[in-house]
C-alpha cells in the first residue's frame, strides 16, 4: 500500500478513536446541571389519611395534591419528593359538607397549616369527616340548670339539666360541617354552673364550631360555688431573707432568687420547711439579664457596678451541683439587658448600659464558648431596658417593646432588623407581654399613667399587626403576666399610680385572662401590694410564686416586701372549695427530639385529651425572659397510655427545659413531669 494510503487510514483510525472518546465522555461526564442534580439531597413526604370525609391536602412548594375520598388517600399526587431542608406548607381544604378535623400524625397537630422541614423522610396524616354532626350537651354535678344555644340557630339546642342529668329532648341535634354554636350556661335557683368539660372550659359561654361529632359536659353544683373555686386562693405570707427581684425556676424544681444585698437564696417549693440556702453569687448580678440555655443551665449576663454602669461579666448557673461557671466577659457591660435563648442553642442579649452609662447598641450572641456581636444590627433600646423579646415561628427574634413600633431581628450572619407592626398603644413600658401559644403574644398595661389594655399580635399570619382585645380591670404598671399550666395568663401586681413606682396605689387583685375569649376575670387579692422589682412564676404544682417589690424605685432594703406568696389557681378546686383530683402522670419521656410523640402513662388516661409543655421561668423587671407555652393533644392508645405530637420544630419551643402538665376533662391540670426539649 503506498504510504500516502496508510496515511490515510491512520488519520482517519485516528479520528474514528477520537470520535468514540468524546461520546464516552460525553456519557460519563455530568453537565454543570447534571451535577447540581446529583448534589441534591431529596426526602420523601407521604400523606395518607383517616376519617369518613372528603377533601384535599396541597403543598407549598408544589408537589402535593392529594385528594383524600372517604378518608382515603388517592393512589396518585399524595407522595413528593423535596429537597432535603426545604420548609414544606401542607393546607387542607374539606369537601362541601365535610370537615377537616386535624393532622394527626407527622409532628403536626390542630386545623392550620401544617409547616415540616424536610430534614428526614416523613408521612403526616390528614383526618376529614363527612357532616352533618351531632352535639350532645350531657350534664354532671348535683346541680340543675340550663344550657342553650345563640338565638336564631336552627335546630336549636334547649337542655334542661337536673340534678346532673341532661332531659330526653332537647339536648341532641344534628349541624352542618362548620356550624358555629355559642352554648350558654344558666344555673337553676339554688345551683351554680361550675364549669364545662373539654373541648371548653371555665364557666362563661361555650364556643364550638363543628367539625366532629362532639359531647358536652355541664357541671351544676347544689348551692353557690366556693370563692377558691371561681377566684382561687392564696397562702399565708412567707419570710424571705431577701428581696426577690429575680427569680427562676430549676430543672430540680427549685427556686433561685436573689436581689442586690445579701447572698442569692435556693428554695424549694416542695419542702417549704426547709427553708432558704444561700447561695454565693458569681459577681454582682443584681439588675442583670437571664435565661435557660438547651442544656437547663442559667445563663446570667451582665450586672451593676454602680448607678445605672453595667458589668461586663456573664456566668453559668449549673442547677444539678449549685455552681457557678464564668463565661469570657461580653464586648460591653450590661445593666438592665434581656436575654432570649435561641431556637437550637445559645443566647441573644440586648440593649442595657454599658460601664460608662450609654445605651448598648450591638446585641451579643452567646454560642456556648464565646460571644459574637451583630454589627451589622445596631439600636439603640434605652430606658427603662429590658425590652420584651421573642422567638418567632420563622426562626427571628421577635421584638415586642417596649418601643412602639416591633421588628424582627435576624440573628445570622452580623444580624438585620426588618420592621414588622407598629402596637395600638404606644407607651407599655413596665408593662407585661407573654407568647401564650406560638407565635401568639399578648401585651397588657405598662405606661405613664398606666393603663388596663391589652393587645394581641399573631406571628404565624403573613402580615402580622396588633390587635386591641378587651383589658384588664386594673390599669397596672410594673406588674407580671404569668403562664398557667392550662394556658390561662395571671397577671399581678403593680401600680395604679402615676410616675415610675407609685407605691400608694397598689394592685392587690390578680386578674385572669382567658384566650379563648379573650376577656379578663378578676381573682383573690394578694396580702402585700408588690410594685417596682415585683417577681411571679409559675411552679411544677401549677401554683404560682408571688415574691419581690423594692429594693429601689425610691424603696429601701429595709422597707422591701422581704416576703413571698403562694397563689392556687381555681383549676386546683371542686366547687365546695376542696382540692380537685388531680391526673396522675405515671410515666413520661426525660427528654424528646423535634418532631417526635410524647408517650406518657397516666390512670386517668380516659379523662385527658389536652396538655402543656410550658417553658421553665427567668423573670425580673415585669418581662419573663424564658417562658412559653406549646398546647399538645393527646389521644389515648390504652386503658393507661396517651400520646400527643410533639413540637415540630425549635422555631416553637426553643430547646431547654419545661414542664409538662396533663389537663383533664374538667381543666384541672397534673403535678408536672419535668421534660428537656431539644434535638
Amino acid at each position: 500500500m503506498p504510504r500516502s494510503s496508510r496515511t490515510a487510514v491512520a488519520l482517519a483510525s485516528l479520528a474514528i478513536a477520537l470520535a468514540v472518546l468524546h461520546a464516552c465522555q460525553d456519557s460519563q461526564v455530568p453537565t454543570e446541571a447534571e451535577r447540581a442534580v446529583s448534589a441534591t439531597v431529596l426526602k420523601t413526604l407521604i400523606v395518607t389519611a383517616s376519617g369518613t370525609g372528603n377533601g384535599t391536602v396541597t403543598s407549598s412548594p408544589a408537589g402535593i395534591a392529594c385528594t383524600v375520598t372517604a378518608g382515603q388517600a388517592a393512589a396518585t399526587g399524595c407522595t413528593a419528593p423535596f429537597s432535603q431542608g426545604v420548609i414544606v406548607t401542607l393546607t387542607a381544604k374539606p369537601a362541601a359538607g365535610h370537615a377537616f378535623r386535624g393532622w394527626w400524625s407527622g409532628g403536626c397537630s390542630g386545623t392550620g397549616s401544617c409547616k415540616t422541614t424536610m430534614s428526614v423522610a416523613r408521612t403526616i396524616e390528614a383526618r376529614f369527616l363527612k357532616g352533618p354532626f351531632n352535639v350532645k350537651i350531657a350534664g354532671t354535678g348535683t346541680g340543675s340548670g340550663r344550657i342553650k344555644t345563640q338565638t336564631g340557630l336552627t335546630p336549636a339546642l334547649d337542655c334542661v339539666i337536673t340534678k346532673g342529668v341532661a332531659a330526653a329532648a332537647g339536648c341532641l341535634a344534628s349541624y352542618p360541617a362548620y356550624t358555629v354554636l355559642t352554648l350558654t350556661a344558666t344555673a337553676a335557683a339554688g345551683s351554680s354552673f361550675t364549669g364545662w368539660s373539654a373541648p371548653c372550659s371555665g364557666t362563661g359561654t361555650c364556643t364550638y364550631t363543628a367539625i366532629q361529632t362532639r359531647t358536652f359536659t355541664a357541671a351544676f353544683g347544689a348551692g353557690v360555688s366556693s370563692t377558691a373555686a371561681t377566684q382561687g386562693k392564696w397562702g399565708a405570707p412567707i419570710a424571705t431573707p431577701i428581696v426577690a427581684i429575680h427569680m427562676n425556676l430549676l430543672r430540680t424544681g427549685k427556686v433561685l432568687l436573689w436581689g442586690d444585698s445579701l447572698a442569692a437564696q435556693l428554695w424549694d417549693p416542695a419542702n417549704q420547711d426547709a427553708g432558704f440556702t444561700a447561695v454565693t453569687k458569681s459577681h454582682r448580678i443584681f439588675c442583670s439579664g437571664h435565661t435557660f440555655l438547651s442544656d437547663g443551665r442559667l445563663l446570667v449576663t451582665g450586672g451593676r457596678i454602680d448607678g445605672t454602669a453595667g458589668e461586663p461579666y456573664a456566668s453559668l448557673f449549673d442547677p444539678s451541683t449549685g455552681s457557678w461557671t464564668a463565661t469570657p466577659a461580653m464586648a460591653q457591660g450590661r445593666y438592665y439587658p434581656t436575654v432570649t435563648a435561641l431556637p437550637h442553642g445559645g443566647a441573644l442579649v440586648i440593649s442595657g448600659n454599658n460601664e460608662t452609662k450609654q445605651v448598648v447598641t450591638i446585641p451579643e450572641i452567646w454560642s456556648g464558648s464565646s460571644w459574637r456581636r451583630l454589627t451589622t444590627a445596631p439600636l439603640a433600646i434605652g430606658a427603662p431596658f429590658y425590652p420584651d423579646m421573642f422567638v418567632a415561628p420563622n426562626g427571628k427574634i421577635f421584638l415586642a417593646g417596649f418601643l412602639a413600633t416591633s421588628s424582627y431581628l435576624d440573628v445570622s450572619g452580623t444580624g438585620a432588623w426588618t420592621t414588622v407592626a407598629t402596637r395600638r398603644v404606644a407607651d407599655r413600658t413596665m408593662g407585661s407581654a407573654v407568647m401564650y401559644t406560638p407565635g401568639k403574644i399578648l401585651y397588657v398595661g405598662g405606661g405613664d399613667p398606666p393603663t388596663g389594655s391589652a393587645e394581641v399580635i399573631d406571628l404565624n399570619q403573613a402580615a402580622p399587626a396588633w390587635r386591641t382585645v378587651p383589658g384588664m380591670h386594673f390599669a397596672r404598671r410594673q406588674m407580671n403576666a404569668t403562664i398557667l399550666a392550662d394556658g390561662k395568663v395571671l397577671a399581678t401586681h403593680g401600680t395604679s399610680g402615676p410616675g415610675f413606682n407609685d407605691i400608694t396605689n397598689p394592685v392587690l387583685d390578680a386578674e385572669l385572662w382567658n384566650p379563648a375569649t379573650e376577656t379578663w376575670t378578676l381573682m383573690a387579692r394578694e396580702a402585700a401590694g408588690r410594685t417596682y422589682h415585683s417577681t411571679a412564676l409559675l411552679l411544677p404544682d401549677g401554683r404560682v410564686l408571688s415574691s419581690g417589690s423594692g429594693e429601689g424605685g425610691g424603696v429601701k432594703f429595709a422597707n422591701s416586701q422581704r416576703t413571698a406568696q403562694i397563689y392556687s389557681p381555681p383549676y386546683l378546686f371542686n366547687p365546695d372549695g376542696t382540692a380537685a383530683h388531680r391526673p396522675p402522670i405515671a410515666s413520661a419521656p426525660a427528654s424528646l427530639g423535634y418532631g417526635q410523640t410524647i408517650a406518657v402513662g397516666s390512670a386517668d388516661a380516659a379523662t385527658v385529651h389536652r396538655g402543656t409543655l410550658i417553658r421553665l421561668s427567668s423573670v425580673t423587671h415585669a418581662f419573663n425572659q424564658s417562658q412559653l407555652l406549646y398546647p399538645l393533644t393527646f389521644t389515648a392508645t390504652g386503658a393507661t397510655t396517651l400520646q400527643a405530637a410533639g413540637p415540630p420544630t425549635a422555631n416553637v419551643a426553643p430547646a431547654g427545659p419545661y414542664m409538662l402538665f396533663l389537663i383533664n376533662d374538667a381543666g384541672v391540670p397534673s403535678q408536672a413531669r419535668m421534660i428537656t426539649i431539644g434535638p
